[in-house]
């Protein structure tokens, strides 16, 4: 249950690794920024409910995903920033 918390939170605040690799080069700042906050709450929720049952597995849980995506989110970054400069699925007038 609680890594699907996890996932949630990312689910809410982020974009797809998907989506970071295709927009790095106009968005990275912004993009990375809400992979930090998504893996702060995702954390902190875990630590709240860990709080609260005195159990270990949430703070467990929603560590895990959010070091997962978190990497994954980097690995997506350093993808797009390999590639060349491509058009990205956003276009600025």
């Amino acid at each position: 249950m609680w890594a699907t918390f996890a996932l949630d939170v990312f689910s809410t605040l982020n974009s797809s690794p998907q989506t970071t690799e295709i927009n790095v080069h106009k968005r990275q700042e912004s993009l990375m920024y809400w992979v930090l906050i998504g893996s702060v709450v995702a954390i902190a929720g875990g630590g709240i409910a860990t709080a609260v049952s005195k159990k270990i597995w949430p703070l467990i849980a929603t560590t895990s995903v959010a070091l997962g995506m978190y990497f994954m989110y980097v690995h997506a970054k350093q993808r797009g920033l390999q590639r060349a400069k491509e058009e990205g699925t956003e276009s600025y007038f």
